[in-house]
C-alpha cells in the first residue's frame, strides 16, 4: 500500500479513536447522572417508607376514635332509651296522680324538669353529631389522601 493511503487510514483511525474517546466522556457524565439519580431515589424511597409509617400511625388513631365514636354513639342510644322510659313513666304517674293536686303539681315539676333535660339531650345530640360529622368528614379526608398517596407511592415504584 502507498503511504497516502495508509495516512488516510491512519487519519480516519485518529478520528475514530476521537470519537470514541468523545463517547466515552459522554457515556462517563451519563453514569455519573445515573448514580445521582440512583441516590436521588434512594431518598425518595426512604422518605416514603417515612411517609408510609406515618399514614400506618394515622390509620391507627383514626381507628381508635372511630371506636371512640362508635363508644359514644352507643352511649346515646342508651341515654336516649332511658329518657324514653323515664318518658313513659311520667306520663303514666301524670296519668295516676291527675286527682291529687299536689301529686299532680310535683308531677309538672318532674314534666318541666324532662323537658329541660330532653332540650338539653337534644342540644347535646346536636353538639354530638356535628362532630361526629366533622370527624367522618375528616376520615374520609385522610383516607381519601391515604388512597392517592398509595396510588402515588405504587406509580413511583413502578417507575
Amino acid at each position: 500500500m502507498s503511504d497516502q493511503v495508509l495516512s488516510q487510514i491512519l487519519n480516519q483511525l485518529q478520528q475514530m479513536d476521537k470519537r470514541f474517546d468523545n463517547i466515552d466522556g459522554r457515556l462517563e457524565k451519563i453514569e455519573d447522572r445515573l448514580d445521582t439519580v440512583d441516590g436521588r431515589l434512594d431518598t425518595m424511597d426512604g422518605r416514603l417508607d417515612t411517609m408510609d409509617g406515618r399514614l400506618d400511625t394515622m390509620d391507627g388513631r383514626l381507628d381508635t376514635m372511630d371506636g371512640r365514636l362508635d363508644t359514644m354513639d352507643s352511649r346515646l342510644g342508651t341515654m336516649d332509651r332511658r329518657l324514653d322510659t323515664i318518658d313513659g313513666r311520667l306520663d303514666a304517674i301524670e296519668e295516676q296522680t291527675k286527682t291529687i293536686p299536689l301529686l299532680q303539681q310535683t308531677v309538672l315539676e318532674t314534666l318541666e324538669v324532662t323537658k329541660r333535660l330532653e332540650a338539653s339531650q337534644i342540644t347535646f345530640e346536636r353538639k354530638v353529631n356535628a362532630e361526629l360529622n366533622t370527624h367522618q368528614h375528616s376520615i374520609d379526608i385522610l383516607n381519601r389522601r391515604q388512597l392517592r398517596m398509595e396510588a402515588d407511592i405504587e406509580a413511583l415504584k413502578r417507575r
